[in-house]
């Protein structure tokens, strides 16, 4: 086994080599070390000493249905020049305290565009179905979070109640592509104030806007986008229709002379589906 094979094979580039490999209970483990030529994950100094060392063990992606694994003893140094001692960090690990490396990262994400569930995948990487969910997670995060609003021209504006403990959140969606494009907790004019901030910075204009009845939202559309077109979405505006006819309804019910015609409408208003 070469350092050349695990730099292209599994991704392990920096100042390390390969020392040995292993093989227990089914899986492959790699012994790697670091180079001779140790500096101050500070200053860069060559100055440092050596503070002893850590055992650590990360998982590397496998080799068809084995697992691998990529074993080093994580150096802790001083440093001369600047005063600090801390571990030599780790470049193939995508974060602290992470036990995977980032080619099992890169790895488990590929099996994840091919619609596996986390619990297929937890169970090919032979990890624990936490670890997948971490791992697509914060790869979601990192990639809709501030969804891109350049080309946003049409959006529908609504609340959510998501329980007690959160309470309502405003969501903000694209029209055109049915995207969730911003959120935030709340349903004030308020909620929305980020949103007209990020979409400020961007060229084209808002030039239709989806809401219920609310007054908080539609005033927040008047403040922002006074040149888009505001449209009341078909729910609320039958729902609203709906109430109304109720309401007359029960009027002229009411207004019957006697019991026998209040019944009559009653029963009629009833059976055309009320």
């Amino acid at each position: 086994m070469s350092t050349s094979l695990l730099y292209h094979g599994f991704g392990i580039q920096g100042p390390y080599h390969h020392v040995s490999t292993k093989y227990e209970n089914g899986a492959v483990i790699f012994n790697i070390a670091h180079n001779s030529n140790i500096k101050c994950p500070e200053c860069r100094s060559r100055s440092v000493t050596k503070k002893g060392i850590k055992p650590r063990r990360f998982h590397g992606a496998p080799i068809g249905n084995k697992p691998t694994y990529i074993c080093i003893n994580s150096q802790r140094v001083r440093c001369g020049d600047c005063g600090v001692t801390r571990f030599l960090p780790l470049r193939f690990a995508p974060r602290e305290k992470v036990r995977y490396t980032k080619g099992f990262e890169k790895y488990v994400l590929s099996l994840s565009a091919l619609n596996m569930s986390i619990s297929d995948i937890a169970r090919l990487c032979n990890v624990s179905w936490d670890c997948i969910k971490e791992i697509q997670k914060r790869h979601l995060n990192k990639k809709y979070r501030q969804p891109d609003l350049k080309d946003v021209t049409h959006i529908g504006i609504d609340e959510i109640y998501c329980g007690s403990k959160t309470g309502f959140m405003t969501v903000v969606i694209d029209m055109k592509t049915s995207a969730v494009i911003y959120t935030e907790k709340g349903k004030k004019a308020a909620s929305l104030d980020g949103f007209w901030a990020r979409k400020k910075r961007c060229k084209k204009p808002i030039e239709a806007v989806a809401t219920d009845m609310g007054q908080a939202y539609i005033s927040s559309v008047n403040e922002h986008a006074p040149n888009a077109k505001l449209v009341i979405d078909r729910f609320h505006v039958v729902k609203g229709f709906n109430e109304k006819l109720t309401e007359f309804r029960r009027d002229i019910q009411r207004a019957a002379e006697n019991k026998d015609d209040s019944q009559f409408l009653k029963k009629n208003t009833l059976a055309s589906g009320e």
